[in-house]
């Protein structure tokens, strides 16, 4: 039955996160490793099935969030934060 069970499992495929985390220069961790900082790309990472935790520092904030995985599952997590600055506003015509 074991046997049967992990075949089945290995069959499946990898099991990876897609993080895609927005603006540029985001600080992302995935369960207290350091990944790099957000750009373009996304980041796409192997992991284990289960629950894994996302932490981003930007400009002084820190946010975390819990994402479960399911074994063979592609799962993109998308994060867009805002960075605090405000554009000019346009004066308004009357």
């Amino acid at each position: 039955m074991f046997a049967i069970a992990l075949q089945l499992l290995l069959a499946a495929g990898p099991t990876q996160l897609v993080l895609d985390i927005q603006p540029a220069g985001v600080e992302v961790k995935l369960d207290g490793k350091k990944l790099g900082n957000s750009g373009e790309t996304p980041f796409t990472v192997k992991v284990k099935p289960g629950v894994h935790v996302v932490r981003v520092s930007y400009k002084g904030d820190a946010h975390e969030e819990e994402v479960a995985v399911k074994a063979g599952e592609k799962k993109t997590f998308v994060l867009k934060l805002e960075d605090g600055r405000k554009e000019p506003s346009e004066p308004s015509t009357p």
